[in-house]
């Protein structure tokens, strides 16, 4: 499930290429829009890991997998305020449309790790 915020950051990182903010602010989104995929990453990887290998299911969570993996490769590199404009909202969008697919894995809690037993 889609949370508000996540809603709201999808939203946003295709928004860049309509509106070309500053460099800064476009930067900023493109940290958050990271994060979130590498938050979610781990459980896409989990639930791939869960099904038989080339059965649908696993196809499914891979191309996802592997989509994200390909678009960190090539757009994860922060843009920086040399960078046009444009080129930096297209590699934001990218991103977002990665994100977008990621939304229904939830983000692995980092902060609390499994305890022991």
């Amino acid at each position: 499930m889609m949370t508000a915020d996540l809603e709201a950051l999808i939203g946003r990182g295709f928004g860049v290429l309509g509106d070309l903010p500053a460099p800064e602010e476009t930067a900023m989104v493109h940290r958050r829009i990271v994060a979130e995929i590498l938050l979610r990453l781990p459980q896409a990887e989990q639930a791939a890991a869960a099904e038989r290998v080339r059965s649908d299911a696993w196809y499914t969570h891979q191309r996802v997998i592997d989509a994200a993996r390909d678009a960190l490769a090539m757009e994860g590199e922060e843009p920086v305020p040399g960078d046009g404009p444009t080129g930096a909202a297209l590699r934001v969008v990218e991103l977002a449309r990665r994100l977008r697919a990621l939304a229904v894995y939830p983000p692995v809690d980092h902060a609390c790790p499994p305890r022991p037993r």
